[in-house]
Order: C-alpha cells, then structure tokens, then sequence
C-alpha cells in the first residue's frame, strides 16, 4: 500500500472509515430522499475522490457500493449527464477502468451469474433474423454485452446447464449464418476470447475438446482470425502478387453499416488483442495430442502462413494490425503465465502453461517480430517493440540473445539510421529484462558496452534517436547503481566484458557460469567512471529551446523532458565519487560556457548531478551563483525595464544562467538551505530591489518559490533503486551487481522523506517578513501615490513595470507558501447561501502534512493571519485595477495569476499534478511487466507514493465552503472575466472556471452576474457580453444552466433576448452557445420514482456498513428536494408562457424567433400538457414562410400528438411515464404453443398474406424477426380494431388542444397551404431525399384524428400525385401517404376498407408515371409504410406491387426495372414473412436472365438473391431444442443448409443447362450482347449481391454447380465487362466463408476443374482462385485435401502449356508457403529426380532453320522445365529465410543455366528474386552455405562483389 509509506501515516489511522462511513450515509440519504441531482451526483464524485486515495475498500462494500450505482443506471428518468457519471463510477469499482454505459454493461456482465443465461438467451434469441442487418447486428449485440462467461458449477454439458459450452454451437451457428460481416466477426470472437479467458481451468473430459472449445470451434476460431486479417493473398494470371486482389475492407465497413442503430451497440476492443486471448487461453499441454490439432500448432501454421506480411518489404495497410497481434500475443501470454504462477490461480496444474509450451511459443513468434523491427512505419516498429519486451521477460535466453545480435552491429556501424533507432527503442523495452540479474544471469556483461555503444545516439540533430538513447540509458540505470565495486581493489586479472560477444550457451540450453557472469558484471562497473564522464560531455550541445513555456508539447519539448528524466534517474544512482566527478565537470562547464538556448536545461542539469549528495552540491553552485550574480548586478544586469515576455536582453544572458542554476539547485534543497541563511536572503534582496527586466525579476520570484517550496514542503529527499539504509551498506556497495533489476518492495519502501523542521519553518517566515510584507507595502504606495520609492511620479510604463515586478514577488511567495496552513484564515462563513440542496457538504479535510496545525503555536496564528490578510490584499489590487488600472495587462495577468493560485492552491496546482501524474502513469506503463504484475523499481515506486501525497493536497482544494473574502475574489474574477480587454478575459476566465469548482454554491453566485451581463441598458458593452457567453458555454456554467431551475428559465430569456447586440461575434456567440445548449439540453422527468431494487440496495449497504442515516438531516433533504421540484414545475409553466409571449409579441429578428422556437419544442414534455396557445403558435408555423421554422414546427407538433397520445394511454397516471409502462387497449401478449404444432411456422407465415377483412386470426405481429430463428415463449400482438373496440379518450388536460389542433386540421384552407410549402423545392444544403420527419408528422396526426382529416386531405394528394413531372410534389406526396398509411394502423376495419378503396387506384395511377426523378421517394414509401408491420395490415400495398405485371419483351427498361424496384423492397421489408409467394417469384425472375438491358437485369439479380435467401428459416419451438440440434452437429460449430428443396433444384439444373445451351450458341459481336451474356451477367450480379451481402446461405447451394460456368464466362474473350465481373466473383468465392461441407465440394469441384477441363485458359485462371481458396480455408481443410490440392497443382508442372506450368509454380511456392511444408522434402526428391532428365542436342544443319528438333526434345524439355520449375516454387517458398536444404537446390539450379529457354529463363528470375529477398541479409544467410556452394554459385551467377 502506498498510504503506508506515507510520512504522517499514523495520523491516517480511522481516516478511511470516516470517509467512506460519510460518504456511505449521505449517498444512500440523498437516493433515498430522490435529491439525484445535485445530492447522489456530489456524493458519487466523492466517491471517486475516496477511490483516488487507494483506501482499502472491503469487497463485499464495493460490490455493494457498485449495486447502487447499478441501480441508478438503470432507474428510469434521470438525467442523461447524471447517469453516465453514474455508470463511470460503477465501472470503477467493478474494474480500474473508466467507461460509459454500454461498457458498464460489458464490466458488469462477469457478474452476471450463469443461471441467468437460459433467461437471457431466450429473450435476445427470438430478435435474432438473418434476413436483417439491423436486427442480426442488435440480437448479436446484446449477446455479447449479457450473456455470462464464467463457467456454470454444474459438471453437465447438457443444453439447459447453462454452461459456455452448452450454447457456444448456437453462437458458431448465429456466426456462420452471417460471415460476410466483419463486425459481426470480430465481436465473436471477442465473446469467445472472454469465454476462453474465464473457462482457462475447465476441463471437459472429451477427447474432442481443448478447453471449453470443440476442435472444430478452434479451427474455425483460427479461420475467422486469418480471414480479418484481409491480407492480399494470391497471384494474377501473370503470377504477380494481387496486392488488392483479395482484400474486402471497403465492402466490409459498408455491410456492417447497414445495422444502423444496432451499430451504437459493438464494442470497440481490439479484434487482434481478443484474437491473440482467444489463442492463449486455448493453449494447453498436448497430453498426446498432434501439435497440429492444438492452438499452439494452428498458431505456428498462422504465423507460417503469414510470416512474408512481416518483412519490411511488404509493407502496406496490413503491416500495424499484424505487428499488434504480435504484441497481443505476447502480452495475453506473459499475463496468463504470471498469473498461473501465482500460489491462488485456480487452474489446476495439469492444464497450466509449462515451460516447454512458453519456450515453444516464444520460438513462434521470435523470427516474424525480429522481421518487423526494422519496418517502415513507426507504429509498427514500436509495437514489434513491445512484442519483444513480452517475450524477452518470457523466455530471455531465446529472445534477447537474438536481439544483441542485431544491435551490437547496427550500434556500431551507425550507417543506417533507422536500423540504429530501431534497434536502441528495442533495448530501451528490454533493458530491464535485459539487465536483470535475477532473470537473465548472463545480461550483466553486457550493461557496460551497450551504454557505450548507445551514447553517441545522444544526437540533439536527431530527437527521435536520442529519445530512444535516452530512454535505454534511464531504463538501464534505473535499476542499477553507478557503483563502481573495482575501485582499490587491485583485481588486474579480474574477467573483463569482452564487447561485442552474444551468449549462445543459454539458448543452446548450455549451463551458465554464473560465477563468471558475475566476474564479467563486476568489471563491467569500472566503465561507469568513463561512462558518466562520455554521458555529461553529451550535454556541451544542448537542445536549443525555443522561448516560453517547456509545457506546450512538440517533438522538441519531449526531448528536453526525457533528457531530463535521464539526468534525475542518473544524478540519484551515482555514487559518492562518480558525483564527486560530476559535480566538477557541471561547474566546470557552468563557468566556462554560457548558451542562450539552454538555460532551463543547464539548470535542470545542475539539479540533477545535485541530487545524490544536495550539501555536496550547493557547496559548489551557491558560491558560484553568488558571486556571479553580484557581479553581474553590479555591472547593470537586469537593470533595463521590461514588462514583456518575449523580449529578453542579450546582455543579461549570462545573468540569467546563473539565475536559473541558482534556483534549480536550491529547490528540494531544505535542511541544506540552512547553512546559507545569510547568503541567500541577502543575494535574494539584491535581485528584487535591482532587477527590472521582466526575466529577471520573474526568476527572482522564482528563486523564492522554490526556497520556500523546499522548506516548507514534503517531498521524497531520494528516488534511488534501493533504500537509503541499503545504499550505504558495505555489502551493497560491494555486491550490488548481484542485485541489478531486482524490484522494490511496494509494501515497505523506506522513503527518506523531507519533513519541514522548525528551524526550516522559521526561515519560511523570515523570508515572508523579508521580501512578501515589503512587496504589499510597495504595492499599497504604488496604488496610493504612482510614485517610486523617492517620491518622484512614475510614468505609465514605469509605473506597470513597478507594478508587475512586486506582484511577481507576491504570487510566488503565494505559490511557494501554499503547504503552510490548511485554510485561508478567515472564518467568516459567505452571506450567499445555496439552499438548493441539503446534500451537499464538504468533506472534512485530509490530514496532509501542513506546516503550521497546532493552534498553540504562535506561528500558526501569524501564517493564518498572513494568508486572510494576503487574500484580502488581492481582492483590494482588483479592486484597484478594475477601476483604475484596467489596461495594464501585464500587471493584471500576473495578478490574475496570484488570484487563482489562492483560490485554487492547497499545495499543489492541478496544472503541475496532471503533468506529474503523466510522468509516473508513462513511465509505469513502459516498465509494466505484465496486466496484474506490481512489481517496479523502487524509483517508480518512491514517485507513486510522492503522486498519492499531491492527491490529498489536490483533493483539499475542492469542495470547500464559500468564506466572504472568497466571494470577493470570485466576484473580482467575474467582473475581470467581463474585461474589455479579450486577453485579460482569457485568463480571468480560465482562473474563474478553475476557481469556482473548488468551493460549494460558488456556480450559483456567478451565473446571475453573468446573465446581467447579456442585457440591454446603458451598462451594456459587446465585450461584456462576449465574456459572459464565453462563459455560459464553458462546460462548468452550462451544466448548471441546463440542470439548475433556478436558472434555466432565466438563461434561455436572456439568450433569447441578446437581439440587442448585432456584432457579429457577438451573434456568432450567441449561436453557439444556443445550439451547445440545445445538444446538451435533456428533458428530464419533473419526478423521478425510487425503485424498489434500487432502495433494497442501499438498505443492504447500511446493513452491511453498519451506518445509519440522520433522521433530521434526511428530512430536511427531502423537503427541499420537494420543494426544487415544486419550483422547477413553477418555472416550466412560467418559462412557456413567457417565450410564447416573447415570440407573439413580433419584435424579434428572425434568427431569434427560431431560437425561440427551438426551445419551446424542447420544452414539451409528456409529463406537462401542451397548453393550446402553444399548439396554437407551433400548428400555425406549419404554414409559416421561413422554411426553418417550418421544420421546427413539423417536429415540435409530432412530438405534442405523440405525447398526447402517450397520456391517453396512461390514463392520468403521469407519474408511469418515465417507465413507459403505457397500457395499450388492444395490445396482448400471445403464449407459444409448446411442443409447437405441426405446420404451425407454415399457418403463420400463409395466414399473414391475407387481407384483415378475410384473415381469421385475433392479433396482429409486427416485427418480422419473430419466430425466424426461436419463438419466444410469449410475444406482443395487436388485435385488429373493430367498431366495438374504442381507444382511450384524450386526457382532460389536454382536450382544449385537442380541439384547437383539430380546428386546422379539417381546414381545406391549412392543408392547401401546407401542402404547398411541403412541395417546394429544398434548399441547396438540405438532402432531397423522402423526409421521415415529414411523414411521421402525418402519421401522428391519423393516429390522433384517424379519418376526421381524410376528406380535406384528398383532392391535396391528388392533386400532388397528379404532377408525376414535378418531383418535389411526388416526395410531398410519398410523404403525406406514407404517415397516412402508417397512421391508420390501428383504425377500424370499416376506415381502413374505404382508405384503401381510394388509395389504391391512386397509387395504381402514380406508380404508372413515375418518373426516374421520382422513384426514389416512392420506393422509400414503400420502406417506410411496410417496415415492421403485419403484412396483413397494408395487403392490398403489397397485392398491388406483386401483381403488377413484369413483361419481359418490353423495351421499357425504366418501367420494368421500376416494378421490379418496388419488390424488391416488399421483399426485403416483410424478409421470411414474404416466403408463401417467393416461388413463383423466383420462377419469373430465373425465366428471364437473358433480358437485355442491364438495369433490369441488375434488379432482378438482386431480387433472385433475397428470394433464395429467406427460403430457409430455423424457426426452433424451445431453446432447448435449438441447444440440443445445434450440438448434435458435427464439431458442434453450428448447422447451416447446404442443400436446397426439390423446386429450388430443380431450377438450378435447369439454369445450368440453359448457361451451357446459350453458351454454345455463337453470335457475332457487333450484333450486341448474346442471350449467353445477357444471362451470365445477371447470374454473375446475383451472385455478387450475395456473396457481399449479410446473408449467402441461400446461395451455397448454387455456387458449386454455377463454378464450372463462372470460369467459362471468364474465358469469353469478346465481351470484357462478362470477363471483368466473372473476375470479380471469382474473388469473393474464393475469399468467402463456408460451412465445412461446402468447403470439401468446392476442393473436388476445383480439382475437376483443373485435372479435366480441356481449355488452358480455364485452368491458368483457376489456379489463383484456388490458391486464395486454399489460405482463406487453411484451417478448415483436411490434411487429405491438402495433399490432393498440392499434388493437382504439382502436376500441373507437367501441362504442355508454358503459361499454366508457369502459374502452376507461382501457386505451389504459395502453398507451400501457407502450410505442408513436411511435404518439401518429397517434392524435392521428386524433382531431383526429373531434374535428371537429358535433353537431347538439336541438330546443326545448313538450312535456314538454325536447328533441327530431335525426337523426344519437347517432351524433355517439359519435363526438366517442370522440375526447374518445382526446384524454383521450393526457393520462392521461403523469400527472408535459408532452410538448410535450400542451398543444395540453388546450386542444382544453377547447373540448368545454360539450358534451353525456357528453363534458363526461369533460372535467371529464380536467383534474380533470391538476390532481391537476401540482400540486406547476405552477410547472416550466406553462412549456411558451404564454400564449394559459394564458389559455383558465384561463378555462374552472381558477381563476387555481391558475395564479398
């Protein structure tokens, strides 16, 4: 614990349980008392601050505590904003981890116990439908987010034991289903990757089962992995690589974004990360299993496979998302093996990692991540970085030995940059691994020349490099002291490092010596001398640093921080004497050089070589500093008067360097100071009274701050590797290379902390009498007189910079003061009280070690009374300033300052804490070993318990009351922050912000002075008001004005009102700051209901807590928590009538009428009926000419008919709206029949195709995804509405609007109008699309006013219908039916027979003469009118588009394909539902693929592909039977049909032979396509649709009889568009995802395909499909399909035809590159064999011909070509690597080099691809070559200087 190792630990003693018992009775008070906001959301974030503090938090409270929070979450009604902090702090405390509401669910969900599972599986699984994106990607959503992953304590794996492994088959099956999504693949395995982490230590006692995984689930796993991956796999026809040619992320993102809303659902982990944890925690001891049946060995054939994506050559969009995966694999593999070995890991030890696994992983990975480490692209090479931190704290002796072999040279050689940078970013991740003496014995030797060799990377020219130096130095010496143990020791013969030499021995598995080891170390320590000596002399270049602040972050800022960083971990490891040396070279170089641009740096320096020994180096700089100040003074230094911060004096260089060495070296320096009391103070009076440049006297107010920063605060004196006590030992001292890395001990640290003394405390003061109290006093004259110290008047300038020279002094004084006492000093409570709430309280303060606490000390008295009299100074310098002085900026700045750091400072800014705890979060995530390691080097550990300190300091400043001396200063900021001068309001706003979030009811004291602001009067100014809204918009002020009813009416009428002010940044404001406000603005319930769970919660906390809640104080909560909602109701009402008076009153500007309007429409709410005046108002802006409120008012009259149809349904129960629990009068719910009936699905899905008026049925089902996959054991249906049947009445209160809405609804007149304006054309910036907006306005007003509008609403629509030319009347049209349509749902039957009766001839008509301008919007309206609705309801709509008449003779392609537009959509609307009249459909559509015009064609096609898709439908009766079937299926991976009914095949056989009658009818090609043509292109789009649509299951049926004609139509050579989309679907069949028994037909039907067809072309274009068949379903073959598959392509070696021999070696190389490669050594034997074959000599004779061909020399010719051929696909295999039988087969090679064309051709382009892959490492390859190989191969070949 860090607490512990806090100085004032003792006085924490009953700290936590007081907190938490606070926190604990006033959280649950609040909750119970309904104050959510501000009372539960103040408590919660204090909560948080206790979570800040590391307190220990009993398990059973913390899980407690996260139920409430739960609860919360979940309770209907409560603010949005209010919620997710809520969800954030649960998330918290169910994991470190701060979240959102969606990922509270993915946290909670471990907590979700397994009995839950059959409940959640049978809610979510009926809404599963794969003929839907939107309803797949939801049902897939929720499953992942609840279903439990822990394993069930039952042992059974029957289908109801709620166990993963019970419904893991469903979840492959709900996968294979829908395995074009790429979504939809990655959060399944995110969900198994969750179920294999959880289920590690479960075993199923099945031989077919690794882990809770089936074998045939983890080759599937493995596929799914490969296949998101997306790599180019594949060769063209010519045999060059097909960059693209597989790659579908394009189609992929836009499949998935077909979900719609589903998509706010997914998850955004990491698809590699949880792919790498699904295969790590799938690995297990073989126990006699085939390594190639196991995790570890389908990874070795992946990484196998995928090994060339890793070369730095080829790079491309595939190389980050592959180095990552390396970097998962590694840590997912370090996490779980340090979490086995742990004493408590409850996996049993015969299911744990073993050492042979580990070495055998880490051996996988090792060769591909030394691949990356030299890449292109710097994210990648950073996370092959962190892959090899992994795996060298895994296996140190496989991987680091290899890592020192590529250093050592690219170190030494320093040619090539990125292999230097590369390769020190490297080490800087290893060094701890690496010099870890307890971890890797033999790493210590090699500390010493790698800090050498490392050293000139130290390059300020290039920071990217000598960041990485850097960071290798500091994490190499972090955990090592420079100690050199050689020292008088005389040990001459001792082991010496030997440089570059790499220990092989101990990945050999040779024993180490670890007595020579130590030897070597021991020696290595004589080098630090020297070292540290080269390390300083770094530094004679400093980075040159821009001027301003070191905070603004850029490349060069990061060098300077990390340059630091160094200096620090260096200066506190030195020993006495290395500091000694170091302190001489520092002052030696101090005094003798002088650099501008390296001040700070030098200072920093200075600071650090000062940190081992401070009196040691204050000895040397004090005097130095001293001296040279005095004389710089004396010589005019600073002497010029400045006020500005970037003009700097060149004289006053040398000054200034040692003013910043001086105030570097005095800081955390406090005993030390001590001792030179007299030099300080007197050198520090010298540089205030003479200083007047604006530097000079800034850094002498620096120098102040930080001695009495250093005096008076608490800060750790030592940050070294071990304790101070350990330092020091003798046998430390001696022997500490024994001790290298080893971590510190987080329990007991040893902190030598700095703790002020008295003494120290003393001259705190005196430096405050001596410097603070003359500045005030020079201040006060200044504001009485202007005139200097003589008495003489001061000048404008002079008199600022006298000004800002003491207010410098003030404010740092302030700064460094800021530990002195806990308060302010002042007593007197504020007068303004907020009486909002009586939640909110402060906290009493935390124990944080301030100087002064004892009240019997006279000194604490002074230093309170110094603070109040302090604070009250600065209010009266405001006060000054405001009225006097306001242009002054520098002044007022530096003031500004002074302000915020007394009102927000309680010992540490929040500026200086975040970046510290940046620093320590950085470094900490750099050193982690692995997720739940702890172990650090005690430096960091020192730096977590100093950051736990700054939080307590932090947390003191929030939440305090408001004093009056505070609100006097926050009064001066608000009236600063209205300064007429923009940068003065910067800052003031900033510190104000800052300022009031640190006391209680400071918000409400603003806001006021900050509305006035905005109002119109003599006082009004446009920079007031561009201050003020600065403000409100500001996140702090908003919030209050968007929660906070006292003042929410008031802001929205001011803003509202600022028409006054027409400058145009002032308007720019105002129309930020109002559409910020409408964002933001939520309505939330006037009263929201303590739920039941939610109060059982927090009675069982206070049980379990044992605290009890305050009777009196809970009362008073709740009545004021009552009367807060009687005032926001009050003001609502008000806040309506007086924007409606402001909008009726006609003397706003436009823009502002519509501002008015939007917040009247955000202000209706259910809860409040609409009064008729503002229906009034919003029904007649329907109408109005601004087309902007018109759109306003389309939503805001929507949202009051649909609120008044919510209360009509809640009966005058208001109080259940925020439940929406409403009660519907003919809504039901229908129990599924169990066993289902027979024939039920087919009675369901015929007797939704008939009209209401003949269907016999009593409910109505409106969503389509019932009963698809599962029938739910009850779901929602309606009745059909007779004239028995009444809806509910409107409620009372809103029956005046009713009325009112009614009076224009039947106006001829309204409708005439309106029709009109919705019929205009759009403007320019708006979609012209069919408005959903507009037609939920109609659909509400028809389920209001049902047909009371009909009669008006007629002759519109026909007349609008009429205008088929006019599009924009078409979509008015489109839309006003469309609402119409869906309004009408619930009328009864007699209305809707006569809607339809006029209807449909209507539409009839308008469907005739639609025009290509208009059928978007009518194909829309079918969407909109079928979407999730009874087909029963809109039958006559779906009887008049399926039987219009599909004429294929006509040359009317526009009209044919428009018919067959709007089928598509009743299809896709209705999916399975639609299944009874599909048939024929399909009948129509496959009779006429020849039709000629391409748009008709491409319709067709697609509607050919829904029909086939919703034929089969699951439909399972129960869950368990669905359970049950879906893990009868073989390998339990899901059951999906491969197979179609008799009618589908027989359609299919007919079109094939119909494909293979055309295609041999044969047409002139100027005659136009062919019948052929014309049928393949729509099959082809057929298929494509399909292939890249959600769902193909339909499909596979067809693709194994269509492959054979598909590349028949790649061979058409006359038509290039046929060619170019058989290309393209060839594609996506050979990328495409099957089911296991379609993947071994398609291997047969390839096979046929290439050993019988008689066309070469059809074979050479075969085999690139094939190979990326192969890779895509690597893990889904048998090993006999392998074989089979390599043995066809081998023999194709032999084809008479040179192209396909050629290609037929290009796909073996990728073959055997992907996997089988024990099949290498048969094939090379078979090719040396054929290689053997002669080829006769060809005759010479005089005849033109230059030779005669002898019998038999074609066929020896193909025979040797084929072996050549063979030898070469071997070699081309493996691109980046020397197998040890690779140099015999170069070298047989080479012995066919003269050999006829085209054998020799080949030879060449085999060693030409050789010497490219080899060069740049030639000189590692080339040793696995013999000399005599060397020497031939260079003869015949390559020139020597290639091999020298």
């Amino acid at each position: 614990m860090s607490l512990q190792n806090l100085p004032y630990a003792s006085e924490l003693e009953g700290e936590a349980k007081r907190l938490l018992d606070e926190i604990i009775e006033n959280l649950c008070a609040a909750s119970k008392a309904k104050d959510w906001g501000p009372g539960v959301a103040f408590w919660v974030k204090q909560l948080n601050g206790y979570l800040d503090l590391q307190h220990t938090l009993a398990r059973e409270i913390r899980a407690q505590l996260a139920h409430i929070l739960y609860e919360l979450v979940v309770t209907p009604g409560i603010d949005y904003a209010q919620v997710e902090i809520y969800a954030n702090a649960c998330v918290r405390l169910i994991k470190k981890q701060i979240g959102s509401v969606v990922r509270l669910v993915d946290h909670a969900q471990r907590f979700f116990p397994p009995g839950s599972t059959t409940a959640i599986l049978q809610r979510i699984l009926p809404l599963y439908n794969a003929n839907s994106a939107g309803d797949t990607m939801a049902a897939q959503a929720f499953l992942i987010h609840f279903l439990p992953t822990v394993p069930s304590p039952l042992s059974s794996v029957s289908p109801t034991s709620n166990s993963p492994s019970s419904w893991l088959p469903s979840i492959f099956t709900l996968w294979s289903l829908v395995p074009g999504s790429m979504l939809f693949q990655t959060e399944l395995v995110d969900l198994l990757a969750r179920v294999a982490e959880d289920n590690v230590h479960i075993e199923m006692n099945d031989p077919d089962y690794i882990g809770v995984f089936t074998k045939s689930q983890i080759r599937s796993v493995f596929a799914i992995g490969a296949k998101l991956m997306d790599l180019p796999v594949g060769s063209s026809i010519t045999g060059n690589n097909a960059r693209d040619r597989t790659s579908t992320g394009g189609w992929f993102s836009k499949l998935d974004m077909r979900a719609g809303s589903a998509l706010l659902l997914k998850k955004k982990g990491d698809r590699f990360k949880m792919f790498a944890k699904l295969i790590v925690y799938t690995i297990f001891p073989s126990d006699g299993l085939p390594t190639e049946e196991t995790s570890l060995g389908h990874l070795i054939n992946l990484i196998q496979a995928t090994e060339s994506f890793y070369h730095p050559s080829n790079f491309g969009r595939w190389t980050f998302p592959m180095v990552r995966f390396l970097q998962s694999l590694g840590y997912e593999f370090l996490r779980r093996w340090k979490e086995e070995q742990k004493p408590n890991c409850k996996t049993p030890e015969h299911l744990r990692l073993t050492a042979d696994l580990k070495r055998d992983f880490v051996t996988t990975l090792r060769s591909v991540t030394f691949l990356s480490m030299f890449g292109k692209d710097q994210s990648s090479v950073s996370a092959s970085h962190a892959a090899l931190k992994y795996l060298a704290w895994l296996e140190p002796a496989v991987i680091l030995p290899g890592l020192l072999e590529r250093a050592y040279p690219s170190l030494e050689s320093l040619t090539e940059t990125h292999r230097t940078t590369s390769c020190i970013s490297a080490l800087s991740l290893c060094a701890p691994a690496l010099f870890s003496r307890a971890h890797y014995p033999t790493g210590g030797k090699h500390l010493a020349p790698l800090l050498h060799l490392v050293l000139p990377g130290v390059d300020m020219n290039d920071p990217l490099k000598t960041i990485s130096s850097l960071l290798f130095i500091t994490h190499s010496i972090i955990g090592v002291p420079l100690i050199d143990v050689t020292e008088g020791n005389g040990n001459g013969n001792a082991p010496r490092w030997s440089g570059m030499d790499v220990d092989e021995g101990d990945a050999s598995g040779m024993e180490v010596d670890e007595g020579e080891e130590d030897g070597m170390a021991r020696a290595g320590t004589a080098e630090f001398e020297d070292w540290v000596a080269k390390f300083l002399r770094r530094f004679e270049y400093f980075p040159q640093q821009a001027s301003g602040k070191m905070n603004t972050y850029n490349l060069d800022t990061g060098l300077i921080s990390v340059l630091l960083h160094a200096c620090e971990v260096v200066g506190f490891q030195l020993s006495e004497h290395l500091q000694d040396i170091a302190l001489k070279m520092i002052v030696d170089f101090a005094t003798s050089t002088i650099l501008q641009n390296a001040i700070k740096p030098m200072g920093h320096l200075c600071a650090a070589v000062t940190s081992p020994n401070r009196r040691k180096g204050l000895a040397k700089f004090i005097p130095i500093c001293r001296t040279n100040i005095l004389i710089e003074l004396q010589h005019g230094a600073s002497s010029t008067p400045t006020v500005s911060s970037s003009h700097h004096i060149q004289s006053d260089t040398r000054f200034h360097w040692y003013q910043c060495i001086l105030y570097n070296v005095v800081m955390f320096s406090g005993p030390e100071l001590l001792d030179y009391k007299k030099e300080l103070i007197e050198l520090g009076k010298e540089m205030v009274g003479k200083c007047r440049s604006r530097r000079g006297y800034m850094w002498a107010g620096k120098f102040l701050r930080q001695m009495l920063g250093a005096l008076t605060g608490i800060y750790p004196n030592e940050c070294r590797n071990v304790d101070q006590e350990t330092w020091l030992s003798d046998e430390y001292r001696h022997n500490h290379y024994k001790y290298w890395g080893k971590p510190g001990d987080s329990q007991n640290v040893k902190i030598d902390w700095h703790i002020p003394s008295d003494a120290e405390k003393d001259l705190a003061l005196e430096l405050l009498d001596n410097f603070l109290k003359p500045s005030i006093t020079r201040l006060k004259e200044l504001m009485a007189t202007g005139t200097d110290e003589e008495g003489k008047p001061l000048g404008t300038r002079e008199m600022s910079n006298e000004f800002c020279r003491h207010l410098s002094i003030v404010r740092n004084c302030l700064t460094g003061t800021n530990t002195m006492v806990y308060d302010d000093g002042d007593n007197s409570l504020s007068e303004f009280s907020d009486n909002e709430t009586a939640s909110v309280r402060p906290l009493r303060k935390l124990y944080s070690g301030y100087c002064f606490t004892d009240p019997n000390d006279a000194r604490t008295h002074t230093a309170r009374q110094l603070r109040r009299q302090l604070g009250e100074f600065l209010h009266e310098l405001a006060t000054y300033f405001r009225t006097n002085r306001e242009n002054d900026i520098e002044s007022l700045k530096i003031l500004l300052k002074a302000m915020k750091m007394y009102l927000t400072n309680r010992g540490v800014e929040k500026s200086k804490y975040d970046a510290s705890r940046r620093g320590y979060n950085y470094q900490k995530d750099i050193l982690k070993v692995s997720h739940h390691d702890k172990s650090y080097p005690r430096y960091l550990l020192v730096k977590r318990v100093y950051q736990r300190h700054l939080c307590r300091l932090k947390q003191n400043a929030f939440n305090r009351p408001r004093t009056q001396l505070h609100d006097h200063l926050l009064g001066d900021l608000t009236e600063l922050s209205l300064s007429l001068y923009s940068e003065i309001r910067r800052i003031a706003q900033a510190c104000l912000t800052n300022a009031s979030r640190c006391f209680i009811g400071a918000k409400p004291l603003i806001i006021p002075k900050l509305l006035s602001a905005l109002e119109a009067g003599e006082n009004a100014h446009p920079d007031r008001m561009k201050g003020a809204l600065y403000l409100l918009n500001s996140r702090t002020y908003m919030h209050t004005c968007l929660r906070d009813w006292r003042f929410v009416p008031s802001f929205i009428i001011h803003i509202c009102q600022a028409q006054h002010e027409d400058k145009p940044s002032v308007q720019e404001l105002i129309r930020r700051v109002f559409y910020d406000y409408l964002i933001n603005y939520g309505n939330t319930a006037f009263q929201v209901e303590l739920t039941e769970g939610l109060n059982d919660a927090i009675d069982s906390l206070l049980k379990t807590s044992s605290v009890t809640i305050n009777d009196v104080q809970y009362k008073d909560i709740q009545e004021k928590v009552e009367r807060k909602m009687a005032l926001q109701k009050k003001n609502y009402f008000e806040l309506v009538e007086a924007l409606l008076e402001l909008v009726k009153s006609n003397t706003l500007h436009w823009r502002f009428t519509l501002m008015v309007t939007n917040f009247l429409d955000v202000l209706i709410r259910p809860e409040a009926a609409v009064k008729p005046e503002l229906a009034d108002f919003v029904v007649k802006s329907l109408v109005s000419e601004l087309p902007s409120l018109r759109r306003i008012a389309i939503i805001a009259t929507t949202k009051i008919l649909l609120y008044m149809k919510q209360r009509a349904y809640h009966q005058g129960e208001i109080e259940l709206l925020p439940l929406n629990d409403k009660k519907h009068p003919m809504k039901k719910m229908v129990t599924t029949p169990k066993p289902l009936p027979s024939g039920f699905v087919n009675d369901y899905l015929t007797s939704g195709l008939i009209p209401i008026a003949k269907s016999k049925t009593e409910n109505m089902f409106e969503k389509s995804s019932i009963g698809w996959l599962l029938w739910p054991a009850s779901f929602t249906g309606y009745m059909p509405r007779t004239s028995s049947i009444a809806l509910f009445p409107i409620d009372a209160e809103s029956s005046a609007t009713y009325s009112t809405l009614l009076s224009y609804f039947t106006s001829a007149q309204f409708w005439n109008s309106l029709s009109v304006y919705m019929s205009q054309e759009l403007a320019r910036d708006k979609d012209d699309v069919f408005s959903t907006v507009n037609a939920n306005l109609f659909k509400s007003i028809y389920q209001i006013y049902e047909d009371q509008a009909l009669d008006v609403f007629k002759p519109e629509v026909n007349a609008l219908c009429n205008a088929s030319e006019e599009k924009n009347k078409q979509r008015a049209a489109a839309e006003m039916l469309a609402g119409l349509v869906r309004g009408s749902k619930h009328w009864d039957v007699g209305k809707l027979d006569a809607l339809w009766a006029w209807m449909i001839p209507l539409l009839g008509k308008t469907f005739n003469a639609i025009t290509p301008d208009s059928l978007i919007y009518w194909d829309k309206f079918l969407g909109y009118c079928l979407r999730n609705r009874d087909p029963r309801r809109v039958y006559p709509l779906i009887e008049l588009v399926l039987q219009s008449h599909f004429d294929p003779t006509s040359h009317a392609s526009f009209n044919e394909a428009k018919k067959l537009y709007f089928i598509n959509t009743v299809i896709s609307s209705f999916s399975w539902r639609i299944t009874p009249q599909s048939m024929p459909l399909v009948e129509i559509f496959t009779a006429n693929v020849r039709h000629p015009y391409k748009q008709v064609r491409d319709v067709m096609a697609a509607n050919i592909n829904l029909l086939l898709q919703i034929q089969w439908h699951p439909s399972f009766g129960d869950l368990e039977t669905l359970l049950r079937s879906h893990q009868e299926v073989s390998g339990r991976i899901g059951y999906v049909p491969t197979t179609c009914n008799a009618r589908v095949e027989e359609i299919l056989e007919n079109l094939v032979k119909a494909l293979a009658e055309w295609r041999a009818v044969k047409i002139p090609t100027a005659t136009g396509s062919s019948e052929y043509g014309n049928a393949s292109k729509t099959v082809l789009a057929w298929l494509y649709e399909s292939l890249c649509g959600f769902q193909a299951t339909g499909t596979y049926p067809f693709i194994v009889p269509l492959l054979p004609e598909i590349f028949q139509m790649q061979d058409i050579n006359d038509d290039q568009d046929l060619q170019n989309m058989a290309t393209h679907v060839l594609n996506q069949i050979a990328s495409y995802t099957y089911p296991p028994a379609i993947v071994h037909q398609m291997i047969d039907k390839f096979v046929e395909i290439l050993t019988e067809s008689p066309s070469w072309h059809v074979r050479v274009k075969a085999l690139p499909v094939i190979q990326v068949f192969y890779f895509k379903h690597l893990f889904t073959l048998t090993k006999a399909e392998m074989i089979k598959v390599m043995d066809v392509v081998s023999g194709m070696l032999m084809d008479m035809q040179i192209e396909v021999r050629q290609l037929a070696a290009v796909t073996l190389a990728g073959l055997i590159r992907c996997s089988q490669r024990d099949a290498i050594t048969t094939l090379e034997q078979r090719f040396t064999e054929l290689i053997k074959v002669k080829i006769p000599s060809r005759k010479r004779t005089d005849k033109p011909l230059n030779a005669v061909i002898v019998p038999g020399f074609a066929e020896a010719v193909i025979k040797r070509h084929a072996a050549v051929l063979g030898l070469s696909c071997l070699v081309d295999a493996f691109p980046y690597e020397i197998p040890k039988w690779m140099p015999d087969v170069l070298v047989k090679l080479a012995g066919c080099i003269s050999d006829p064309a085209p054998i020799q051709t080949t030879v060449k382009k085999t060693f030409a691809d050789f010497r490219r892959t080899h060069q740049d490492t030639w000189h590692e390859d080339k040793k696995q070559f013999t000399d005599n190989q060397l020497s031939i191969l260079s003869d015949l070949l390559i020139s020597p200087s290639y091999y020298a």
